[in-house]
Formats: C-alpha cells, structure tokens, sequence
C-alpha cells in the first residue's frame, strides 16, 4: 500500500462528503420523498439516493476497479470480489434528518483487502469533518484529537441502541444497559452510530454499544476509534468482521476491559 495512494483516497473521501452536503443543501429547498424500508421506522429519502448516488459516481469515475457498498444498495458490490472497496451511507440517521434536519452525517470509508485505510465521518449542520487515515491519527476538521486515558466508569458518558433493541430485549442486553447507566455519570441515545463513534474518537462519549450494525454503519467509525487509541471491538471481544452485520463494542481504553466483562459476564 503507497501513502500516496491512501492520500488519494482520503482526498476523495472528504471532497465528497463535502459535495454531499451541497447536494443536501439544494435537495432541502424542495418537499422531501420519504418512502418507508423494511417498516415505519426504517426510513429512507430521495436525498439519501441522491447522495449515494453521487459518491458513487465520484468514486467509480476515478477507480473503476474498486467496489462500492453503500446503504441504499445502488450497485451491486460482493465485498470480497474486490481488494478496495469503499462504505458509503449517505445519510446515516435518516430518522433525524426526516424529523429535524440535523443531528445525522454522511460517512465514507475505503478499505484495501479487508483493512479500513481511510475514514470520514461530515456532519454537514455543525461544519465538522472527522477524518482518519491508518497509522496517521485522527483528525476534527484539521485539529489532531486525543482522548482522556484516566476514565473511570463513574464519570463515563456513553451512547446505545440497545434500550428499545429486540434481540437485546431477548437476550437481557437491554437490561444490562440499565444496570450500566446506574453506574455512570449519564446514557444518550443519538441514533447515528457514523457520528457517535466519530465522538468515541474526539472524547465526547466515553463508550457506544450497539447491536447489528452494517458495514457501511461502522465503516469510517471503526478507523476514527482505531486511530484515536480507543478499542472497538464486537460486544463479545472478537475482530469487527469486514463487511458484515456487526455488534459494536467501542470504548476508551481505561473502560473497554470493564464493559466487555460487564456485558459478557455479569448476570441479568
């Protein structure tokens, strides 16, 4: 792998969540197309195609060799038939964006035989890259980012998805999360999981759990946390697999062996 290469692809990765959030921009000034998933909740909208669509188009046009997965499944792309593939989800916390128009982000990522090489995760409504290439440190708009090592559970803030979950709900995940906020300073619940890794990365959420992520979910995310010294893993400490629905365990470093425990261990 060339460092000029992998310059290359974070050059492109930031130019099109920059140009996504002018497609954004232009989209917004007419009536939104909301169309409904695989229920009520599982949205997606004429701008999450759009972007997609775009990216895409960016991407192929100066790497035809190199697969794309995105969330709305535009093209057709079998992860393992390429050496580079890229993650797009063009909206990720559809939800929000429907319902507020912010608090949701567009995240890209590009892998080279099953390692993230780049990552970037635009929040277009705050102005706020948050971008990674591998061994070179993350970075919030061009400041390098550093979190606090000397953590302590009772002063964590965290993030999950595992409250309202039915596989957690079956399975006492859900009410290990209770127990767990008992024991911290405080649980959010943000329904971006690009962006609440992305703060794993910058300090600002001392954990995120989640359950059944996409690729495309944790795609740039899992870089972030990677190369600001924090610890992803899934919820029962093995690699997060490439290319695959995922458990996320990501967390700051002083806390990661105390949540694994909690989560694998402790009795419901």
């Amino acid at each position: 792998m060339q460092n000029t290469e992998i310059k290359e692809w974070g050059l492109l990765a930031k130019h099109c969540a920059r140009s996504a959030e002018k497609l954004i921009e232009d989209m917004l000034s007419r009536p939104l197309e909301v169309t409904y998933k695989s229920s009520a909740s599982d949205l997606v909208t004429s701008v999450d195609r759009a972007v997609e669509q775009m990216v895409i188009d960016e991407i192929i046009k100066k790497y035809p060799e190199h697969g794309v997965l995105g969330e709305e499944g535009l093209v057709a792309c079998k992860p393992s038939d390429f050496d580079t593939v890229w993650m797009v989800d063009p909206i990720d916390g559809t939800t929000n964006f429907v319902h507020q128009q912010q608090n949701y982000c567009i995240s890209i990522a590009a892998y080279h035989k099953g390692v993230c090489q780049v990552g970037a995760v635009y929040d277009p409504t705050r102005k706020e890259l948050f971008y990674a290439e591998r061994g070179g440190g993350v970075f919030l708009n061009d400041s390098p980012l550093q979190v606090e090592r000397n953590k302590e559970m009772k002063e964590a803030l965290w993030s999950t998805s595992l409250f309202w979950n039915r596989r957690a709900m079956k399975s006492g995940l859900s009410e290990k999360a209770q127990r767990l906020a008992h024991r911290s300073r405080g649980v959010r619940v943000y329904g971006v999981a690009a962006l609440e890794l992305a703060y794993v990365a910058a300090g600002r959420l001392d954990a995120y759990i989640s359950l059944g992520l996409n690729p495309w979910d944790y795609g740039a995310g899992l870089l972030l946390v990677q190369e600001a010294g924090c610890r992803i893993t899934t919820l029962d400490g093995n690699e997060v697999p490439f290319g695959e629905r995922s458990s996320i365990l990501a967390a700051n470093p002083n806390l990661y062996d105390f949540l694994l425990e909690f989560l694998t261990e402790h009795p419901v």
